[in-house]
């Protein structure tokens, strides 16, 4: 079953990658918009993300919860348009994005430091990783493995057409450090329920099951960590990227290494909030983020 149903996967998936990528770029891009307003309109998940958006952001109701997201469903899209057609934008993508504090985290690696880049489910992340590397970051992504292999390989094509490195889960601590230590940037999620052996951390002023691995590698190689953020310019391929280093005190941590990890996951998520807050819309609201402290509807 599981065959059949991953062949189904990769015909649809070789049907939609023919058709926007014979398409003129933005309009494959407006394409995405389209399908992301009609999934919206089919109900997928529309119980998780009002249930989340109300946790969160309990001021926005009515049909302008429903409006904010309308525009999250078709920016998704947009954005997995937009990653599907990297390799055409290869050298290219600084064209479509405006830069806002790049400096430090370039200068940091031209001498040697490696860092941790944490951003979430926002905006056209996959872009962002891939204008990162065109603009000078060298730059890894911690990845875990798809079920279906071919998409799996798929996927990771593209982010490495870019000239993105990939670290597997299974051997995350090692690839992580090395990378690091050599003076690269590595890239991680980090916005979903963590499930087993969480941080919890407060998102929204919830708790929140985060992952704790960003915290722990900080701690280990007291690290740099920068936070990333893409901001759309309303429906257009344009883009604004925010790039906020942050140094964390690390002599001034609390000393049960369970606690100092908590506090440098709390600083990350606190970013991850604020740029949420400001551009709600750019945020995708379908993921359970709070599955494992919440109970969400049925």
């Amino acid at each position: 079953m599981k065959k059949f149903r991953h062949k189904i996967e990769n015909i649809a998936i070789a049907i939609l990658l023919f058709v926007i990528r014979i398409l003129p770029y933005r309009c494959a891009v407006g394409l995405g918009g389209i399908i992301g307003g009609l999934i919206w309109r089919l109900g997928i998940r529309r119980k998780v993300s009002r249930f989340n958006l109300e946790l969160c952001l309990p001021e926005i109701t009515g049909k302008d919860a429903d409006r904010l997201l309308a525009e999250s469903y078709r920016n998704f899209c947009r954005s997995m348009v937009e990653f599907a057609l990297l390799p055409k934008l290869k050298g290219k993508t600084l064209d479509y994005v405006e830069f806002d504090g790049l400096e430090q985290a370039i200068e940091s690696a031209k001498s040697g430091t490696g860092m941790l880049l944490v951003t979430g489910h926002f905006g056209s992340w996959e872009f962002l990783g891939a204008a990162l590397r065109e603009a000078g970051l060298p730059l890894d992504f911690l990845v875990g493995e798809q079920t279906n292999r071919a998409v799996d390989s798929l996927i990771n094509g593209i982010r490495e057409s870019m000239g993105i490195g990939i670290i597997h889960m299974g051997v995350a601590a090692r690839g992580v450090i090395k990378s690091i230590r050599s003076g690269r940037a590595v890239a991680m999620l980090s916005d979903q329920d963590a499930g087993k052996s969480p941080i919890i951390v407060r998102f929204f002023g919830h708790p929140a099951a985060t992952p704790g691995g960003i915290g722990a590698f900080a701690l280990k190689l007291k690290c740099p960590i920068v936070v990333g953020g893409i901001v759309r310019e309303g429906k257009s391929t344009k883009h604004k990227v925010f790039v906020e280093f942050l140094e964390p005190d690390y002599d001034s941590l609390p000393s049960g290494k369970g606690d100092a990890i908590r506090q440098i996951t709390q600083l990350y998520t606190d970013r991850i909030e604020y740029y949420v807050r400001e551009y709600p819309q750019m945020y995708f609201w379908a993921h359970r983020r709070f599955k494992s402290t919440v109970k969400y509807p049925a």
